[in-house]
């Protein structure tokens, strides 16, 4: 259930020459994993390293996937029916801290990072376990952060209680 907080009102003599505030974020955290796992396949074909024996990598891989898969599906649904937003460039009506929101603070990405994890190990991949680190740099610094002062400035103390009680991966 979402925590009942909503957003803070800007001054209504300047609402229709201030859009809303938001995250800021504008190109959506998948479109770089999906780059990046591409860019990690081209390199592979080109220069192949060595991986785990392909029973064990498919094995893991699959493993880690499904439970990144199970991050986000569970994740997409408590967001919305919490009125929050999946749009990393929106703002959000509410804060939302149930569901997988409840034992992590980013599922989705936690999620997006397991399921690239999985086709790693499935695919064998070596390339683009580098690009994934350079991947979790860029969601924490670029897209965390960003969403985490905007949340900060809209939900206030309700926010900061839920960031002192909730880890922000796992």
């Amino acid at each position: 259930m979402p925590m009942s907080a909503t957003p803070s009102k800007s001054d209504p003599r300047t609402a229709t020459s201030v859009r809303p505030d938001n995250p800021g974020v504008r190109l959506p955290p998948p479109v770089f994993y999906v780059a990046g796992f591409l860019i990690g396949h081209v390199i592979e074909s080109r220069f192949p390293l060595p991986f785990f024996a392909r029973p064990i990598g498919i094995a893991v891989g699959l493993a880690l996937a499904a439970v990144g898969i199970l991050f986000i599906v569970t994740a997409i649904p408590t967001m919305l029916r919490g009125h929050g937003t999946l749009n990393t460039a929106a703002p959000s009506a509410s804060l939302v801290t149930s569901g997988p929101y409840a034992f992590s603070r980013n599922p989705m990405y936690m999620g997006l990072v397991l399921v690239y994890s999985g086709l790693v190990c499935i695919f064998a991949v070596t390339w683009a376990i580098p690009i994934l680190l350079l991947l979790i740099l860029y969601t924490q610094v670029g897209v965390i952060t960003p969403e985490e002062r905007y949340l900060d400035r809209t939900f206030g103390d309700t926010y900061r209680v839920y960031r002192k009680r909730v880890r922000r991966w796992l």
